[in-house]
């Protein structure tokens, strides 16, 4: 072997070389695809999204007619139906949307012994209707409602919906079971509390009602941050220890804790934001191409600009100009 087929040997050849430059290239287009897949995944999922808020805003209506209720069960979730409930009440209507009746003389207590069946309920939730009957069929059409998120329902088949019709009774709220022994008709003027149960009645003194409050908050801010936490690339376990210790450093009143879905997803955002100060992992989340597009994304959904979130963000931070 002479030193010209030894040097040949040891050269690395050209389709080796051109072989690598194309596996490079093929990486790269196969990410910019990928990252482009993301980006169309969550303009869908913000589009049905926009549409699950314009179905609720026409359930929020004096009433509704039987048919568009039950085709925009396809288009809800059990969340956006719960919010539909709450927000009729909250304007004195009945939670349920076909009823057009107001709510009036709306019980003040949490329980309700009922001398008729002996048991007693909880009628937090009854509270939001006129009647049993609305009740019942509300809770009826809610279990209804499909679970699967609305971005994967497109490979299922909507569920045949059925509503209740007037004469199929209702119910007086969800059963508490307080005690063993049967309840009389003297129990409902002196309630019985037992040691280790729930009263009967709920606390309303000023520091109770700043914990039912905060437990609202909570639990809405909850729910809008586990649809978030995904896109972010985060873990509810990430976030949620933080978002609590936030949150209970606010003062509520009876008005600033009641928002809109989209509004609670925008305080999640804002108070993430704010909690970058002190958490190097939600930081680095918050910085990351994705999350930033995701943001975007749903920001210009709400018809905001970025500048709108930044200066959201500032009202934590008041010796800092907000820009306009």
């Amino acid at each position: 072997m002479d030193a010209g087929e030894v040097t040949r040997k040891s050269r690395p050849s050209k389709s080796k070389k051109k072989g690598g430059k194309g596996t490079q290239a093929i990486s790269a287009e196969d990410e910019a695809k990928r990252r482009e897949a993301v980006k169309e995944q969550l303009r869908q999922k913000l589009e049905l999204e926009r549409k699950a808020r314009q179905v609720v805003e026409r359930l929020l209506e004096d009433s509704v007619t039987e048919e568009f209720l039950m085709d925009c069960a396809w288009h809800i979730t059990p969340a956006n139906y719960k919010d539909t409930v709450e927000e009729r009440s909250i304007a004195k209507l009945c939670g349920y949307p076909m009823c057009p009746n107001k709510l009036t003389n709306v019980p003040t207590q949490q329980y309700k012994i009922s001398t008729k069946t002996n048991k007693v309920y909880d009628i937090t939730e009854r509270k939001c209707f006129c009647s049993n009957f609305c009740y019942k069929a509300s809770k009826s059409f809610e279990l209804q409602i499909s679970k699967i998120p609305l971005w994967l329902r497109k490979e299922e088949s909507p569920p045949e919906i059925k509503l209740m019709k007037q004469g199929d009774g209702g119910s007086s709220g969800q059963e508490i079971k307080l005690i063993d022994k049967p309840i009389t008709e003297a129990d409902i003027d002196n309630p019985i509390e037992d040691s280790g149960k729930d009263p009967p009645l709920p606390l309303v003194d000023s520091h109770a009602q700043h914990q039912i409050q905060k437990r609202i908050v909570v639990e809405k801010l909850s729910h809008s941050l586990r649809d978030i936490v995904g896109p972010l690339r985060l873990t509810m376990s990430d976030v949620i220890n933080d978002v609590n210790n936030l949150v209970r450093t606010f003062r509520f009143t009876n008005t600033n804790i009641i928002h809109k879905s989209p509004e609670w997803t925008l305080i999640a955002v804002v108070l993430l934001s704010v909690l970058t100060e002190v958490s190097p992992l939600l930081r680095e989340s918050l910085a990351s191409v994705s999350s930033l597009e995701y943001i975007s994304c749903f920001m210009k959904e709400l018809k905001l600009e970025d500048k709108d979130l930044h200066n959201l963000v500032l009202l934590f931070k008041p010796c800092v100009p907000i820009q306009t």
